[in-house]
């Protein structure tokens, strides 16, 4: 038996023994979101109940260097009850803008090949069409052009979903990840793909979300889209001096500067003051204030869900499901039990709202499993999963 198999068996073991042995039971916990079923697809029993619960995996892509999870670590996260796999598929890789024939045929098998096999191990999972730079600065300076480069793409990946049969109930299609238009114009052109999608992908259910990050209040304030099958995708980060504090790919910024800042918490907790004192020991005098600012009514679980109840509220009204498909804290300079509270208002005002949730992402920066020892942080998991 080599190394890696005896690794992989100790980690299971240990993963059995922290989730009460749930996770080697072999059951799969109930799906759906609890007291909804009168409002929304998403509640047991619903149309779209697997949506509920989820988690990102950009860990699949080919070009992904870091930890790639194993059948048998999905399995027992399903398990646990996570039952939807969002999965972000580079925008650029297919389309022929910026990929040849060849590496747009090999980019579709391999997602071909993964969408299948998560379908395999229970999940539902929505292909989201997730954009970088590039396509990013076409479809904000050229919108035409942009939107002519999501209808080819999404052609291009309904041709291999129809060739392949991805289940009608099990795959979803997500148009696109935190559209850079305005919001009028991409609404515009997310109704036109919608139709276009209706007709030539007959019964695929379509995930859409509103421009600019795809806030909450951008979407309670929208119109809902014409069409069939349509679930709705808000993201959430608030407080953004939470969330990604100690971040690392913007050198300079005022977020890579602070850390440990708490959750609950207000401007006369000590650690935001710290945090604030640190900022102007560094000349951002308008960095300190707004965190000062950000914190004057306080962050706590209670504001978290009325935040939500907007588009919880958009939800009921227009008998519509919507999921926050990402919410995340950076793990690199914050409190791991501060951090666990965030994600447990997050998720508990969400599912008192009957919104569904999918966690980002899954052993990066916002992790929720270890990428050395491929275990899932049991604060987080107690944060997503209580009473498992």
């Amino acid at each position: 038996m080599t190394v890696r198999i005896l690794e992989r068996i100790v980690a299971s073991l240990v993963l059995c023994l922290l989730t009460g042995g749930l996770a080697c039971a072999g059951g799969d916990r109930t799906q759906g979101l609890a007291g909804c079923e009168a409002v929304s697809s998403l509640a047991n029993g619903g149309a779209d109940a697997r949506l509920a619960r989820g988690f990102n995996l950009p860990n699949w892509d080919p070009d992904y260097t870091g930890y790639k999870p194993d059948d048998s670590l999905l399995i027992q996260l399903h398990q646990l009850g996570f039952s939807h796999i969002r999965l972000p598929v580079q925008a650029e890789r297919v389309m022929a803008r910026f990929s040849s024939a060849e590496q747009i045929a090999a980019y579709l098998q391999a997602m071909d090949s993964d969408v299948q096999r998560l379908v395999g191990l229970g999940y539902a999972v929505s292909v989201d069409l997730h954009p970088s730079e590039p396509f990013q600065s076409i479809h904000q300076s050229d919108p035409e052009t942009g939107a002519a480069l999501l209808r080819e793409a999404w052609d291009r990946i309904a041709a291999i979903a129809s060739q392949t049969r991805w289940p009608l109930t099990d795959v979803y299609f997500e148009l696109l990840n935190e559209p850079v238009p305005d919001q009028a114009l991409w609404w515009s052109q997310a109704q036109s793909l919608v139709t276009h999608l209706n007709e030539t992908a007959k019964g695929r259910k379509l995930v859409v979300g509103p421009a600019v990050f795809q806030r909450v209040e951008v979407l309670a304030a929208a119109q809902p889209l014409a069409g069939e099958g349509l679930i709705y995708a808000i993201h959430y980060y608030d407080p953004m001096v939470f969330s990604h504090q100690g971040m690392t790919w913007m050198p300079g910024s005022p977020l890579a500067i602070i850390g440990h800042m708490p959750f609950p918490g207000d401007a006369t907790s000590a650690a935001v003051i710290e945090q604030a004192e640190k900022l102007k020991a560094a000349g951002m005098e308008d960095a300190a204030d707004g965190l000062l600012q950000s914190y004057r009514q306080g962050w706590n679980a209670d504001r978290i869900a009325t935040s939500l109840a907007s588009v919880g509220d958009w939800s009921r009204r227009n008998n519509l499901p919507v999921i926050i498909n990402e919410f995340g804290a950076l793990t690199f300079d914050v409190d791991a039990h501060d951090r666990a509270n965030w994600l447990r208002a997050v998720r508990a005002g969400a599912e008192a709202n009957c919104l569904g949730w999918a966690h980002w992402d899954f052993s990066d920066g916002f992790a929720m499993v270890d990428s050395h020892t491929t275990l899932p942080d049991p604060l987080v998991l107690d944060a997503l999963l209580p009473g498992r």
